[in-house]
């Protein structure tokens, strides 16, 4: 349990930390189209995390965010190492969330049954 417990707070920590990080690049340009961090998970062992992220913007907008998380992906882990007390940083990974993209499409799927509901 304490070790959930411990993962959960990190995982807080991390999205907490890495979001600033990411915000003061998407202020300096490095960024088009609007960037949300969605979640960290972060694996039992330690060694490794997901960072979720969504881009609202074009497919070219989502690629551009791909390779720019991937650049900075070393001065993130670097920053973390100087602000976050632990033993050892996980080495980050950056996975695209569709989530926003498939909650918009069942909407409109919803709003469609309920346009056709009303018709008959």
């Amino acid at each position: 349990m304490y070790m959930i417990d411990r993962i959960k707070r990190l995982e807080n920590l991390f999205l907490e930390e890495i979001n600033s990080l990411v915000s003061r690049l998407i202020a300096s340009g490095h960024f088009s189209g609007f960037i949300t961090l969605t979640g960290v998970r972060v694996s039992k062992d330690l060694t490794t995390a997901k960072v979720f992220y969504s881009v609202f913007g074009n497919e070219a907008d989502k690629k551009n965010a791909a390779k720019q998380l991937a650049k900075v992906r070393g001065e993130i882990g670097a920053a973390l190492r100087s602000r976050v007390h632990i033993k050892r940083i996980p080495s980050f990974t950056f996975e695209l969330d569709n989530t926003p993209e498939r909650a918009s499409a069942v909407e409109k799927i919803f709003a469609k049954i309920e346009k056709e509901h009303e018709e008959k």
